[in-house]
Protein backbone atom coordinates (compact mmCIF):
# COMPACT_ATOMS: atom_id res chain seq x y z
CA UNK A 1 0.00 0.00 0.00
CA UNK A 2 0.81 3.40 -0.79
CA UNK A 3 0.59 5.96 0.84
CA UNK A 4 -0.75 9.37 -0.96
CA UNK A 5 -0.57 12.85 0.12
CA UNK A 6 -1.45 16.15 -2.06
CA UNK A 7 0.44 17.07 -4.33
CA UNK A 8 -0.23 20.68 -4.79
CA UNK A 9 -1.42 24.11 -2.69
CA UNK A 10 -5.20 23.50 -3.65
CA UNK A 11 -4.85 19.59 -2.36
CA UNK A 12 -3.89 20.79 1.23
CA UNK A 13 -7.48 22.32 2.95
CA UNK A 14 -6.55 24.74 6.34
CA UNK A 15 -10.01 25.57 6.59
CA UNK A 16 -9.38 24.62 10.36
CA UNK A 17 -6.38 26.53 11.01
CA UNK A 18 -9.04 28.81 13.14
CA UNK A 19 -8.66 25.64 15.69
CA UNK A 20 -5.38 26.84 16.17
CA UNK A 21 -5.85 29.80 18.16
CA UNK A 22 -8.44 28.10 20.49
CA UNK A 23 -5.84 24.85 21.09
CA UNK A 24 -3.43 25.61 24.37
CA UNK A 25 -5.95 26.59 26.90
CA UNK A 26 -3.60 24.66 29.99
CA UNK A 27 -0.73 26.59 29.17
CA UNK A 28 -2.47 29.63 28.83
CA UNK A 29 -4.26 29.39 32.48
CA UNK A 30 -0.58 28.42 33.88
CA UNK A 31 0.60 31.81 32.35
CA UNK A 32 -1.91 33.97 33.47
CA UNK A 33 -1.02 34.93 36.56
CA UNK A 34 2.82 36.23 35.86
CA UNK A 35 2.06 37.38 32.55
CA UNK A 36 -1.20 39.65 33.29
CA UNK A 37 0.66 40.88 36.55
CA UNK A 38 2.90 43.35 33.69
CA UNK A 39 1.78 45.97 31.54
CA UNK A 40 3.66 44.44 28.54
CA UNK A 41 0.20 42.13 28.81
CA UNK A 42 -1.63 44.66 27.14
CA UNK A 43 0.31 44.56 24.18
CA UNK A 44 -1.42 43.77 20.94
CA UNK A 45 -0.28 40.53 20.36
CA UNK A 46 -1.13 36.56 18.84
CA UNK A 47 -1.69 34.13 22.09
CA UNK A 48 -2.49 30.74 22.07
CA UNK A 49 -6.15 30.51 23.79
CA UNK A 50 -6.42 34.05 25.10
CA UNK A 51 -9.93 32.98 25.85
CA UNK A 52 -8.16 31.05 28.61
CA UNK A 53 -7.82 34.38 30.68
CA UNK A 54 -11.53 34.94 30.36
CA UNK A 55 -13.03 35.01 33.73
CA UNK A 56 -16.78 34.78 35.11
CA UNK A 57 -15.46 37.78 37.92
CA UNK A 58 -12.82 39.91 38.99
CA UNK A 59 -10.00 37.97 40.65
CA UNK A 60 -10.29 38.47 44.44
CA UNK A 61 -7.65 36.17 45.67
CA UNK A 62 -4.99 33.86 43.66
CA UNK A 63 -4.38 30.17 43.36
CA UNK A 64 -3.69 28.17 46.42
CA UNK A 65 -2.27 24.28 46.63
CA UNK A 66 -3.29 22.02 49.18
CA UNK A 67 -1.40 21.52 52.10
CA UNK A 68 -1.02 21.16 56.08
CA UNK A 69 0.31 24.61 57.43
CA UNK A 70 0.06 25.11 61.11
CA UNK A 71 1.68 27.39 63.20
CA UNK A 72 4.21 26.10 65.41
CA UNK A 73 3.82 28.55 68.42
CA UNK A 74 0.52 29.87 67.23
CA UNK A 75 -1.30 26.96 66.65
CA UNK A 76 -3.02 28.36 63.80
CA UNK A 77 -4.04 25.99 60.77
CA UNK A 78 -4.23 26.50 57.10
CA UNK A 79 -5.35 24.09 54.61
CA UNK A 80 -3.87 25.78 51.49
CA UNK A 81 -0.73 27.30 50.82
CA UNK A 82 -1.59 30.64 49.56
CA UNK A 83 0.34 31.62 45.87
CA UNK A 84 2.84 34.03 47.13
CA UNK A 85 4.25 31.51 49.77
CA UNK A 86 4.35 28.47 47.04
CA UNK A 87 6.65 30.97 44.77
CA UNK A 88 9.40 31.18 46.99
CA UNK A 89 9.59 27.91 48.09
CA UNK A 90 7.04 25.27 45.69
CA UNK A 91 6.17 22.15 47.72
CA UNK A 92 5.85 20.79 43.94
CA UNK A 93 9.34 20.55 43.88
CA UNK A 94 9.77 18.88 47.30
CA UNK A 95 10.47 15.08 47.10
CA UNK A 96 8.53 12.30 49.28
CA UNK A 97 9.36 12.10 52.59
CA UNK A 98 12.01 15.33 52.26
CA UNK A 99 12.63 17.31 55.42
CA UNK A 100 13.30 20.85 54.84
CA UNK A 101 14.25 23.91 57.16
CA UNK A 102 14.00 27.29 55.41
CA UNK A 103 14.72 30.80 56.89
CA UNK A 104 12.66 33.69 56.08
CA UNK A 105 13.58 37.22 57.21
CA UNK A 106 12.42 40.62 55.88
CA UNK A 107 14.89 42.49 53.94
CA UNK A 108 17.05 44.48 55.76
CA UNK A 109 15.95 47.53 53.49
CA UNK A 110 12.11 46.86 54.68
CA UNK A 111 12.91 47.54 57.77
CA UNK A 112 13.53 51.92 58.43
CA UNK A 113 15.41 52.98 61.32
CA UNK A 114 14.26 54.39 64.37
CA UNK A 115 14.59 57.19 65.68
CA UNK A 116 17.45 57.43 68.68
CA UNK A 117 18.54 60.46 70.57
CA UNK A 118 21.79 61.14 69.80
CA UNK A 119 22.75 60.27 73.84
CA UNK A 120 21.54 56.98 73.86
CA UNK A 121 22.43 55.67 70.55
CA UNK A 122 25.77 53.77 70.05
CA UNK A 123 28.04 52.58 73.04
CA UNK A 124 30.57 53.42 75.48
CA UNK A 125 33.99 54.27 73.45
CA UNK A 126 32.08 54.73 70.13
CA UNK A 127 32.13 57.88 68.16
CA UNK A 128 28.40 59.06 67.81
CA UNK A 129 26.97 60.38 64.35
CA UNK A 130 24.79 63.16 64.92
CA UNK A 131 21.44 62.87 63.19
CA UNK A 132 21.41 65.33 59.76
CA UNK A 133 18.46 67.20 58.89
CA UNK A 134 17.87 65.50 55.57
CA UNK A 135 17.35 62.34 58.54
CA UNK A 136 14.58 64.23 60.58
CA UNK A 137 13.26 65.23 57.76
CA UNK A 138 12.71 61.86 55.79
CA UNK A 139 11.72 60.28 59.22
CA UNK A 140 8.61 62.71 59.32
CA UNK A 141 7.84 61.25 55.67
CA UNK A 142 5.29 58.21 56.01
CA UNK A 143 6.86 55.23 54.10
CA UNK A 144 5.70 53.69 50.76
CA UNK A 145 4.22 50.05 50.77
CA UNK A 146 6.07 47.77 49.29
CA UNK A 147 4.82 44.83 47.30
CA UNK A 148 5.15 41.46 48.40
CA UNK A 149 6.76 40.05 45.30
CA UNK A 150 6.88 41.81 41.71
CA UNK A 151 7.66 40.55 38.24
CA UNK A 152 11.08 40.36 36.72
CA UNK A 153 11.82 43.13 34.34
CA UNK A 154 13.76 40.72 31.62
CA UNK A 155 10.70 37.99 32.87
CA UNK A 156 9.89 35.04 30.65
CA UNK A 157 6.44 36.18 29.73
CA UNK A 158 7.99 39.89 29.27
CA UNK A 159 10.13 38.90 26.69
CA UNK A 160 7.48 36.76 24.84
CA UNK A 161 4.72 39.67 25.30
CA UNK A 162 7.78 41.93 23.10
CA UNK A 163 9.06 39.34 20.95
CA UNK A 164 5.34 38.25 19.82
CA UNK A 165 4.07 41.87 19.60
CA UNK A 166 7.10 42.08 17.03
CA UNK A 167 5.67 38.75 15.18
CA UNK A 168 2.28 39.73 14.65
CA UNK A 169 3.44 43.12 13.57
CA UNK A 170 5.42 41.34 10.83
CA UNK A 171 2.39 38.98 9.28
CA UNK A 172 0.27 41.65 9.85
CA UNK A 173 2.73 43.57 7.03
CA UNK A 174 2.60 40.32 5.52
CA UNK A 175 -1.02 39.96 4.67
CA UNK A 176 -1.37 43.85 3.76
CA UNK A 177 1.37 43.20 1.28
CA UNK A 178 -0.27 40.50 -0.33
CA UNK A 179 -3.75 41.73 -0.43
CA UNK A 180 -5.23 39.54 2.11
CA UNK A 181 -8.27 41.28 3.76
CA UNK A 182 -9.47 38.29 5.72
CA UNK A 183 -5.81 38.05 7.44
CA UNK A 184 -5.75 41.48 8.06
CA UNK A 185 -8.46 41.88 9.96
CA UNK A 186 -8.00 38.53 11.64
CA UNK A 187 -4.69 39.72 12.75
CA UNK A 188 -5.94 42.85 14.16
CA UNK A 189 -9.15 41.28 15.69
CA UNK A 190 -7.30 38.73 17.32
CA UNK A 191 -4.57 41.23 18.89
CA UNK A 192 -7.47 43.88 20.06
CA UNK A 193 -8.80 40.52 21.63
CA UNK A 194 -5.64 39.71 24.17
CA UNK A 195 -5.31 43.44 24.60
CA UNK A 196 -9.54 43.10 25.88
CA UNK A 197 -8.85 39.99 28.08
CA UNK A 198 -5.16 40.94 29.42
CA UNK A 199 -6.88 44.55 30.68
CA UNK A 200 -9.97 42.64 32.47
CA UNK A 201 -7.23 40.00 34.47
CA UNK A 202 -4.44 42.77 34.75
CA UNK A 203 -3.67 42.82 38.17
CA UNK A 204 -1.35 43.48 41.18
CA UNK A 205 0.75 42.01 43.94
CA UNK A 206 -0.48 42.95 47.49
CA UNK A 207 1.55 45.72 49.37
CA UNK A 208 2.76 46.22 53.18
CA UNK A 209 3.99 48.99 54.45
CA UNK A 210 7.92 48.63 55.93
CA UNK A 211 7.86 47.00 59.38
CA UNK A 212 8.93 49.09 62.43
CA UNK A 213 10.43 46.96 64.88
CA UNK A 214 10.10 48.75 67.80
CA UNK A 215 10.09 45.17 69.89
CA UNK A 216 11.25 42.19 69.61
CA UNK A 217 9.18 40.29 67.19
CA UNK A 218 7.90 36.66 68.63
CA UNK A 219 8.82 33.58 66.87
CA UNK A 220 6.29 32.15 64.13
CA UNK A 221 7.67 29.02 62.88
CA UNK A 222 5.47 27.52 60.78
CA UNK A 223 5.59 23.65 59.18
CA UNK A 224 3.69 22.82 55.91
CA UNK A 225 3.13 18.96 55.50
CA UNK A 226 2.46 17.85 51.58
CA UNK A 227 0.31 15.34 50.45
CA UNK A 228 2.92 13.18 50.19
CA UNK A 229 4.59 12.82 53.26
CA UNK A 230 7.42 15.69 53.47
CA UNK A 231 7.94 18.54 55.47
CA UNK A 232 8.66 22.11 55.44
CA UNK A 233 9.91 23.99 58.34
CA UNK A 234 9.71 27.55 58.01
CA UNK A 235 11.93 29.41 60.46
CA UNK A 236 10.57 33.21 60.88
CA UNK A 237 9.01 35.40 62.78
CA UNK A 238 5.12 36.42 63.48
CA UNK A 239 5.08 39.27 60.63
CA UNK A 240 6.48 37.04 57.99
CA UNK A 241 4.17 33.73 58.79
CA UNK A 242 1.31 36.33 58.83
CA UNK A 243 2.17 37.73 55.77
CA UNK A 244 3.03 34.55 53.90
CA UNK A 245 1.16 32.02 55.51
CA UNK A 246 -2.00 33.27 57.38
CA UNK A 247 -2.81 36.61 56.59
CA UNK A 248 -5.24 37.58 53.61
CA UNK A 249 -4.17 37.60 50.15
CA UNK A 250 -5.83 40.55 48.54
CA UNK A 251 -5.27 40.92 44.70
CA UNK A 252 -5.32 44.41 43.43
CA UNK A 253 -7.41 44.43 40.31
CA UNK A 254 -5.80 47.63 38.14
CA UNK A 255 -9.57 47.49 36.11
CA UNK A 256 -11.75 48.77 38.43
CA UNK A 257 -14.67 49.70 36.15
CA UNK A 258 -15.34 48.05 32.63
CA UNK A 259 -14.57 44.34 33.52
CA UNK A 260 -17.56 42.99 32.16
CA UNK A 261 -17.51 45.49 29.01
CA UNK A 262 -13.56 44.00 28.23
CA UNK A 263 -14.86 40.96 28.65
CA UNK A 264 -17.87 40.65 26.89
CA UNK A 265 -16.57 43.09 24.12
CA UNK A 266 -12.91 40.61 23.68
CA UNK A 267 -15.18 37.22 23.22
CA UNK A 268 -17.08 39.05 20.50
CA UNK A 269 -14.11 40.27 18.49
CA UNK A 270 -12.52 37.00 19.25
CA UNK A 271 -14.71 34.78 17.76
CA UNK A 272 -15.00 37.02 14.63
CA UNK A 273 -11.33 36.82 14.34
CA UNK A 274 -11.70 33.05 14.24
CA UNK A 275 -14.01 33.18 11.28
CA UNK A 276 -12.04 35.46 9.54
CA UNK A 277 -9.05 33.41 10.07
CA UNK A 278 -11.01 30.77 7.98
CA UNK A 279 -11.50 32.89 5.06
CA UNK A 280 -7.93 34.19 4.58
CA UNK A 281 -5.89 32.94 1.50
CA UNK A 282 -3.84 29.79 2.06
CA UNK A 283 -0.53 31.44 2.20
CA UNK A 284 -1.88 33.44 5.63
CA UNK A 285 -3.74 30.04 6.73
CA UNK A 286 -0.40 28.26 6.90
CA UNK A 287 1.43 31.33 7.87
CA UNK A 288 -0.68 31.60 11.09
CA UNK A 289 -0.92 27.64 11.37
CA UNK A 290 3.03 27.81 11.93
CA UNK A 291 2.97 30.75 14.25
CA UNK A 292 0.77 29.59 16.35
CA UNK A 293 2.27 26.55 16.76
CA UNK A 294 5.12 28.18 17.71
CA UNK A 295 3.64 30.40 20.25
CA UNK A 296 2.35 27.31 22.01
CA UNK A 297 5.68 25.65 21.73
CA UNK A 298 6.91 28.74 23.54
CA UNK A 299 4.51 29.36 25.83
CA UNK A 300 4.29 25.69 27.09
CA UNK A 301 7.79 26.33 27.61
CA UNK A 302 7.60 29.44 29.45
CA UNK A 303 5.17 27.42 31.98
CA UNK A 304 7.45 24.96 32.50
CA UNK A 305 10.18 27.48 33.88
CA UNK A 306 10.96 27.60 37.72
CA UNK A 307 9.13 30.97 39.73
CA UNK A 308 12.65 32.53 40.40
CA UNK A 309 12.15 33.22 37.05
CA UNK A 310 9.15 34.88 36.92
CA UNK A 311 9.05 36.99 40.24
CA UNK A 312 11.52 38.72 42.56
CA UNK A 313 10.79 39.46 46.22
CA UNK A 314 12.31 42.28 47.17
CA UNK A 315 10.59 42.00 50.98
CA UNK A 316 12.35 38.74 51.90
CA UNK A 317 15.46 37.12 51.92
CA UNK A 318 15.44 33.32 53.14
CA UNK A 319 18.54 30.88 53.02
CA UNK A 320 18.69 26.50 53.51
CA UNK A 321 18.88 26.25 57.25
CA UNK A 322 18.26 22.66 56.87
CA UNK A 323 20.94 20.24 59.12
CA UNK A 324 23.19 17.96 57.61
CA UNK A 325 21.91 14.80 59.11
CA UNK A 326 18.37 15.83 58.22
CA UNK A 327 19.33 16.25 54.44
CA UNK A 328 18.43 12.89 52.16
CA UNK A 329 15.21 12.10 54.32
CA UNK A 330 13.84 10.66 50.85
CA UNK A 331 16.93 8.75 50.02
CA UNK A 332 17.21 5.03 51.37
CA UNK A 333 19.98 5.04 53.89
CA UNK A 334 21.23 1.15 53.96
CA UNK A 335 18.82 -1.78 54.42
CA UNK A 336 17.21 -0.41 57.97
CA UNK A 337 16.92 3.33 57.08
CA UNK A 338 14.19 3.97 54.26
CA UNK A 339 12.35 6.44 53.62
CA UNK A 340 9.34 6.64 55.30
CA UNK A 341 6.54 9.13 57.18
CA UNK A 342 7.54 8.25 60.63
CA UNK A 343 11.16 8.98 59.97
CA UNK A 344 10.29 12.34 57.97
CA UNK A 345 7.88 13.13 61.05
CA UNK A 346 10.89 12.62 63.74
CA UNK A 347 13.27 14.86 61.82
CA UNK A 348 10.69 17.32 61.84
CA UNK A 349 9.80 17.63 65.55
CA UNK A 350 13.61 17.25 66.28
CA UNK A 351 14.19 20.54 64.32
CA UNK A 352 10.55 22.24 65.88
CA UNK A 353 11.38 20.46 69.36
CA UNK A 354 7.21 20.31 69.92
CA UNK A 355 4.39 17.98 68.79
CA UNK A 356 1.74 20.82 69.61
CA UNK A 357 1.61 21.24 65.56
CA UNK A 358 1.64 17.57 65.14
CA UNK A 359 -1.26 16.89 66.94
CA UNK A 360 -3.09 20.45 66.04
CA UNK A 361 -2.08 19.68 62.46
CA UNK A 362 -3.32 16.32 62.34
CA UNK A 363 -0.19 14.85 61.25
CA UNK A 364 -0.29 11.75 63.88
CA UNK A 365 -3.28 9.64 64.17
CA UNK A 366 -5.29 10.61 67.97
CA UNK A 367 -4.17 6.67 69.13
CA UNK A 368 -2.30 5.91 72.58
CA UNK A 369 0.23 4.46 70.57
CA UNK A 370 1.03 7.31 68.65
CA UNK A 371 0.35 9.83 71.68
CA UNK A 372 3.13 7.39 73.92
CA UNK A 373 5.87 7.65 70.90
CA UNK A 374 4.97 11.52 70.44
CA UNK A 375 5.41 12.57 74.51
CA UNK A 376 8.49 10.29 74.11
CA UNK A 377 9.75 12.28 70.87
CA UNK A 378 9.44 15.79 72.55
CA UNK A 379 11.35 15.02 75.22
CA UNK A 380 13.91 13.63 73.21
CA UNK A 381 13.94 16.65 70.89
CA UNK A 382 14.00 19.01 73.38
CA UNK A 383 17.02 16.87 75.21
CA UNK A 384 18.92 16.93 71.43
CA UNK A 385 19.24 13.42 71.36
CA UNK A 386 19.54 13.06 67.23
CA UNK A 387 20.33 9.60 67.68
CA UNK A 388 17.04 8.45 69.34
CA UNK A 389 16.01 5.06 68.03
CA UNK A 390 12.71 6.39 66.80
CA UNK A 391 11.38 3.07 65.16
CA UNK A 392 12.72 0.82 67.64
CA UNK A 393 10.72 3.10 70.19
CA UNK A 394 7.65 3.21 68.22
CA UNK A 395 7.96 -0.86 67.72
CA UNK A 396 8.17 -1.60 71.72
CA UNK A 397 5.08 0.65 71.99
CA UNK A 398 2.96 -1.34 69.92
CA UNK A 399 4.66 -4.58 70.83
CA UNK A 400 3.79 -3.41 74.80
CA UNK A 401 -0.27 -2.16 74.00
CA UNK A 402 -0.54 -5.90 71.80
CA UNK A 403 0.40 -7.76 75.10
CA UNK A 404 -2.03 -5.35 76.97
CA UNK A 405 -4.43 -5.97 74.46
CA UNK A 406 -4.08 -9.93 74.31
CA UNK A 407 -6.33 -12.21 76.21
CA UNK A 408 -4.34 -14.05 78.97
CA UNK A 409 -4.07 -17.55 78.88
CA UNK A 410 -6.20 -19.18 81.56
CA UNK A 411 -4.52 -21.46 84.42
Amino acid sequence: MVLEFPTSRNGWKLDAVGLLAVIGETTTEKCAEPMTASYLCLLPRLIPAPQALIRPNRRESLARVPASIVGVHTGMVQTQLPYIANQIHPIADIPPYAVIVLEITHHPSMHPPRTIPDDESGTIGTPVRRTTNLERIKSFIPPRPQPLMKTKAMAPHNVLSVLSTFLTIALLIWAIVIGDGAATIAIVLLSCATTLFCAAALWSPPNRLPTRHMAPVPPGDVVIRTGYGAFLIIKCDENVARELYFGTEEVVQVITRGFGSCVGAGTVVFMVAVIMMGNCSWTMQAALAVTYLVLNAVYWFAALLPSKTHWEFPRYQWRDFTPEDAKYQDVAIGVTSRPSFTRSLWRAILETKSVGWVRKGGAAPNTPIWNEWLDLAEMNAQNGNRRWPFLEEKKRIEDAWMEKELPKPRS
